[in-house]
Formats: structure tokens, C-alpha cells, sequence
């Protein structure tokens, strides 16, 4: 009887202990959260005057991609996207301060304020409509539609608007090179974006 008793408190001091050995440690079979960002790729910048003082406008971005999760498509027909791969924050906020450190490295332009409180006399934004991950059978690319835009504040009418749509190769299917992937495309619109900033009569 005693042997019984003495048994069964060495499997509870067992299971208590394991209890407190995973609350200490959060599990050993539970799969870490990631977080990714698109980064500044070094582009050829423009040569021109510096020509007033511009101002990055809120970005916009389809519905769909209102989120921090990373978005992949296996067709035209899917929309997935991962649980635990994520932005670092939501595209558009993400796309939006990468687009104002191209503007501030481009030196084109006076000053360059993002969401200022000061009326500026030029400002730039900018609509997002696709960021994802495409994979087709055993290839897998980063796809990024956007829209920028160069305007006066006082003007409906646009200096500079292009919609630009690209798709660039992964070399294998994880986030990290998706998001590697991604900031290649927009280092490519933003060398062209610059380079008509640029060449725009902003008097």
C-alpha cells in the first residue's frame, strides 16, 4: 500500500515538474514568431538641384494586403498568406519610410518631411495594390504593384504618376528571400521614380 502511495506522488512530482520546466521555457516544440522588412538596395541616384521641400504622404494599399502577414499565392485563384512569417509592420507603413530614405539619399529635393505637420511645397505618395510571394510549381518570385506619385499640395493635377509592376526571382521559398526579393523591386522603381523626380519643372 505504502509502495502505491509512494508511487503515484513520484508521478505527480514528475508531471508538476514538467509543468514548471515549459511555463519557465514556453514549450520546446512551439515555433518562434519571424519578422521581416524590405531595406534600401543601392541604387544610381539622379544629379539635379535641390528643388523645394517635399513631404512622403501616407501610403495607401489594397484591402487585401492590410495586414503584417506575409502573403503567397500558388494561383491566380489562391490568397494565403503565413501565420508565423510577418512584416515587421503593415506594408504600406513599411514601403512608405523605405521610399522616404530613397527621397532623403537622392538629395533632389530641399528637405524631406514624412506625415510633417508644415505645409510643404511638393509632396509624394504612393498606393499599393499587390505584395506577395508567387510560387509556380518549382519557382517561386516576390510580385510588388505600386502606384507613386509627385503632386503640389495645391494641385489636382500630377508633376509625376506611374504605376510600376514587377516580379522578381526567389532563390528559394522562405520569407527572408521573398523579403530580400521585394526590396530589389522597389530599389528599381524608386531609380526610376527618382530619376524623373528629377527631370520634372517643379516652378
Amino acid at each position: 500500500m505504502l509502495n502505491k502511495i509512494f508511487s503515484r506522488i513520484a508521478t505527480v512530482s514528475l508531471l508538476l515538474a514538467a509543468l514548471t520546466l515549459t511555463a519557465c521555457f514556453g514549450g520546446s516544440t512551439s515555433e518562434p514568431t519571424r519578422y521581416y522588412t524590405v531595406a534600401v538596395e543601392n541604387i544610381v541616384m539622379p544629379s539635379a538641384e535641390p528643388a523645394g521641400k517635399v513631404q512622403i504622404r501616407k501610403f495607401t494599399i489594397d484591402p487585401a494586403y492590410q495586414r503584417t502577414n506575409i502573403v503567397y499565392r500558388e494561383s491566380a485563384y489562391d490568397f494565403m498568406f503565413y501565420d508565423l512569417d510577418l512584416w515587421a509592420s503593415r506594408p504600406e507603413h513599411m514601403i512608405m519610410q523605405v521610399v522616404g530614405e530613397y527621397v532623403a539619399k537622392s538629395n533632389i529635393f530641399e528637405s524631406v518631411e514624412i506625415k510633417g505637420n508644415s505645409i510643404p511645397s511638393l509632396e509624394i505618395s504612393g498606393n499599393i495594390s499587390a505584395i506577395e510571394e508567387v510560387d509556380e510549381g518549382s519557382s517561386q518570385y516576390a510580385h510588388l504593384a505600386m502606384e507613386i506619385t509627385l503632386r503640389k499640395p495645391d494641385s489636382e493635377s500630377a508633376l509625376f504618376e506611374k504605376r510600376y509592376d514587377g516580379k522578381e526571382p526567389m532563390d528559394k521559398r522562405e520569407p527572408r528571400f521573398m523579403a530580400e526579393a521585394t526590396s530589389k523591386l522597389l530599389g528599381k522603381f524608386m531609380e526610376d521614380a527618382l530619376d524623373n523626380f528629377a527631370k520634372v519643372n517643379t516652378k
